[in-house]
């Protein structure tokens, strides 16, 4: 057994929470199971066994926050590494890889990028030649993060508007569904007219614990509403997910009364088999279910969590054989596995069931930024655009389910409280819209991607996610839903 050791000079005015987000992943950026522990200023991170990895821990940065950076591949070595050091030639490494990547295939760099892209060299030198200042090493290594973040954030929207131009000038308009998830209690009249302007897919809450208000009694009355809203308004329909395996996710009879695994089963397939029949020929995407890959509350084994998915998906099959079927993918970076020694992998997740050859039609990734350790830490672009690119591979279209907040100020209605971002660092946070215009127009460039949705409608009504509505708490309009306006009549149908 090997641990990774950092030196963290004034490790004690670190937000403690910080290490518990700490992880090691391999080449395929999947995490290993992993122990922590902070003595004094010296950080270890370690597995079982003695091989190199890349240490992902969440840092602070000037234009974004709070995000997961890592670093290069390390060895076991019986010196500390410095963090911040190691963080900032990681940080320094992926934007300037990506940059050659992409000049490779055409990219032109905006003007803006190159005197940022040398200052991150720069501090970076500086960082890793000096050895007896700790304090100087510290201001170089965060300078050099500041400067690379900054850059990649521009290439990535450099390359976000190339490519939306280009497919432009090849395809006309694209088929890409922009969308989003109307709450349960939410007046749709109130927000018509904008969300008519703004997207062109509706995504409709029916899973087994919204519909069940007591065990046996199932109230379809909100989504029937929702249903005839959107087809009057000419809208796409996403109904689901059917079942929602996230904690709380399920009916409180079945956790509480620690139901069989068979009892379940039978309930969930159950409801979706009655759904789709309901709703059949008035839909156009089944979402099957979320959260079966990542822990939940029921404690299944592998083979149960499988068994369960393929008979999803086999249900919504059988039920509607025209309609496409997805299943969605939570937390698809993967981070609960560095806390969950027997936790599993999302892409073999979904390895499996494609192979399976169940007649799956795509896969949703389900994106809650800012969210822990129940959703996906912060990421920056260049993070997002390798994780999309890595779940193209396997060969599926791709719907992308994201929320990410706008604001680090307090949300007493939220089910997650602040994030990630509202953690103390003494870094400004960036100005709202700043990052969800550069995630949607990423998104957008992505071939692989067929539907996007926004996974919370407003922040007034009691919700999930910190301040990540469309709609602030004040009911003002944010400036994500003029981004998704503008993006829709410049790019699609």
């Amino acid at each position: 057994m090997g641990d990774l050791r950092f030196k963290v000079p004034n490790a004690a005015n670190i937000d403690p929470r910080v290490w518990e987000t700490a992880y090691i992943s391999g080449m395929e950026g999947i995490p290993w199971y992993c122990h922590r522990r902070l003595d004094g200023d010296q950080f270890s991170i370690g597995r079982d066994i003695e091989e190199s990895g890349k240490l992902n821990i969440v840092w602070p940065t000037r234009c974004l926050g709070n995000i997961c950076l890592s670093t290069t591949s390390l060895r076991i070595v019986d010196e500390p590494y410095s963090l911040m050091a190691e963080l900032a030639r990681g940080t320094v490494f992926r934007m300037k890889n990506q940059c050659a990547e992409w000049q490779r295939i055409g990219l032109k760099l905006p003007t803006e990028f190159f005197p940022l892209s040398e200052q991150a060299l720069n501090h970076l030198l500086y960082a890793l030649t000096i050895r007896n200042d700790a304090a100087s090493q510290e201001s170089h290594a965060q300078a050099a993060i500041d400067a690379a973040t900054e850059a990649s954030v521009l290439l990535c929207d450099a390359f976000s508007s190339q490519v939306l131009d280009i497919r432009m000038q090849n395809e006309g308009r694209f088929s890409t569904l922009l969308g989003c998830r109307v709450q349960p209690q939410i007046a749709i009249d109130s927000v018509s007219d904008a969300l008519k302007a703004a997207f062109n897919l509706i995504s409709v809450d029916a899973d087994l614990n919204a519909i069940e208000t007591a065990s046996g009694q199932r109230n379809y009355a909100i989504a029937d509403r929702q249903i005839e809203w959107a087809h009057q308004c000419g809208q796409r329909i996403c109904v689901g997910p059917l079942l929602n395996f996230k904690p709380g996710g399920l009916p409180r009879w079945m956790v509480l009364l620690n139901e069989s695994f068979e009892t379940v089963m039978k309930a969930a397939c159950d409801h979706a088999l009655e759904t789709v029949e309901r709703y059949r020929g008035r839909v156009h995407l089944w979402n099957c279910a979320v959260g079966l890959n990542a822990p939940g509350e029921m404690r299944w084994s592998d083979e149960e969590v499988l068994r369960m998915s393929v008979s999803l998906i086999e249900t919504v099959r059988r039920a509607d054989d025209r309609t496409p079927v997805l299943l969605t993918i939570d937390q698809p970076f993967s981070e609960y596995l560095g806390g969950e020694r027997d936790g599993i992998s999302p892409l073999h997740f979904a390895d499996a069931l494609i192979r399976a050859d169940l007649g799956l039609s795509g896969l949703a990734l389900q994106m809650n930024l800012d969210t822990w350790p129940d959703g996906s830490l912060p990421r920056d672009p260049i993070d997002i655009s390798r994780l999309i690119d890595r779940w193209g591979l396997l060969g599926l279209p791709l719907m992308i389910v994201v929320t990410n907040p706008s604001q680090l100020a307090g949300d007493a209605k939220a089910e997650h409280g602040l994030g990630v971002s509202s953690w103390a660092t003494g870094i400004q946070a960036p100005p709202e819209g700043f990052k969800n215009e550069s995630l949607l127009r990423m998104l957008l460039a992505k071939p692989t991607v067929h539907a996007i949705i926004w996974n919370q409608t407003s922040d007034q009504l009691p919700h999930g996610f910190a301040n990540a509505g469309l709609w602030d708490a004040n009911g003002k309009a944010k400036s994500i839903l003029n981004s998704a306006a503008k993006f829709r009549q410049a790019y699609l149908h």
